[in-house]
């Protein structure tokens, strides 16, 4: 295992255009942003919450290699103000879930977390 930028030992993983890896963080953000009630998902302080490959970056979303081969997906998102936050994961989860079944990548797929890191009343606010 090689250090990364940040002296953390890490497993190397694919990451081309057609990584895994890739295509489920990019799944997941385009689900997460398609759900109703979901306004932007954010990079966070440093744009730590990011996952980028080959020149492309996706804002708000990171996927981690598991040691069991499956990608943890982690969301960082702004909502609607009053929305049932609960609720509102679980039907972003389920959307991931049922587009990476569709496409063929459910095997790839681990845990979702969702992280709601503000609200808004709408999406000229932000």
């Amino acid at each position: 295992m090689a250090p990364d930028a940040l002296g953390v030992k890490t497993r190397p993983t694919a990451s081309g255009p057609g990584s895994t890896r890739l295509e489920l963080a990019r799944l997941a953000l385009a689900e997460a942003l398609a759900t109703n009630g979901v306004i932007e998902a954010v990079e966070g302080p440093r744009g730590f919450w990011v996952t980028a490959s080959d020149g492309e970056r996706l804002a708000g979303v990171t996927a981690v290699a598991l040691p069991d081969g499956r990608y943890e997906i982690g969301l960082h998102l702004v909502v609607r103000l009053l929305v049932p936050l609960r609720p509102l994961a679980e039907r972003v989860r389920s959307r991931i879930e049922r587009a990476a079944t569709d496409v063929g990548l459910a095997y790839a797929l681990g845990p979702i977390d969702v992280a709601f890191e503000d609200t808004s009343e709408s999406a000229e606010e932000i």
